[in-house]
């Protein structure tokens, strides 16, 4: 599935920022949580919304595992690099501080999570959608118990928002296809565009559940 992740993220990578309007939102409400210093990790960077977030005293280096996203991201930021949130390119405390914004529920949290911790010095920042989010699609989003469990026994802050999705019918489904998003690992088949109509009807307010979350490393 990473290779499909990696270019269906690159095809989008021109349209993202006019269609995510929720993961800007998110992007915003994670920095203001954890407010970074120093050196960040902007991990599964997209274009970059949590760096543009950042404040000017700190130096954003960028990690996705879509090329495109890469290059979008440099045009506004000197530093990033393909990569895999599973097995970062990185030695340990190489960064203050790592952000990740709607990118590690499509990794095995059980690798990521830790690979995020192993790089940071003072801490890790996540925001990702739990269940709840988008309730009727079937994808299968992490519970908040899920994610909790992978940092058991360590100091930690989190949270619980929803940030809605604003859009319906098939303005929904570009969201879904300009944004990358559109993959669901549980479904084999395409589906059929009556398939798609009857879900899309199904959501009547679509949203995220979105779980913030920052575990203090010192």
């Amino acid at each position: 599935m990473k290779k499909a992740y990696s270019l269906r993220f690159s095809r989008s990578a021109e349209t993202y920022e006019r269609w995510a309007i929720p993961q800007r939102e998110s992007a915003l409400i994670l920095v203001e949580f954890v407010k970074p210093r120093g050196r960040v990790l902007d991990l599964g960077c997209g274009t970059g919304f949590v760096s543009k977030f950042l404040r000017e005293d700190c130096s954003p280096i960028g990690l996705d595992i879509a090329p495109n996203m890469v290059r979008v991201f440099k045009r506004s930021f000197p530093f990033a690099v393909v990569g895999d949130a599973e097995a970062l390119p990185f030695k340990e405390e190489s960064f203050d501080f790592v952000l990740s914004n709607f990118s590690l529920h499509w990794t095995n949290l059980s690798k990521s999570l830790p690979e995020a911790l192993r790089v940071s010095k003072v801490g890790a920042g996540i925001a990702l959608p739990v269940k709840g989010s988008l309730e009727g699609i079937d994808f299968p989003f992490p519970s908040e118990e899920e994610v909790l469990e992978k940092v058991k026994g360590m100091e930690k802050v989190h949270f619980v928002r929803e940030i809605a999705i604003p859009f319906r019918g098939w303005d929904l489904v570009r969201f879904f296809h300009y944004t990358g998003s559109s993959l669901n690992p549980k479904r084999k088949r395409t589906l059929s565009r009556g398939q798609i109509e009857k879900l899309i009807s199904s959501i009547e307010s679509p949203s995220f559940r979105m779980l913030f979350l920052y575990v203090r490393r010192v």
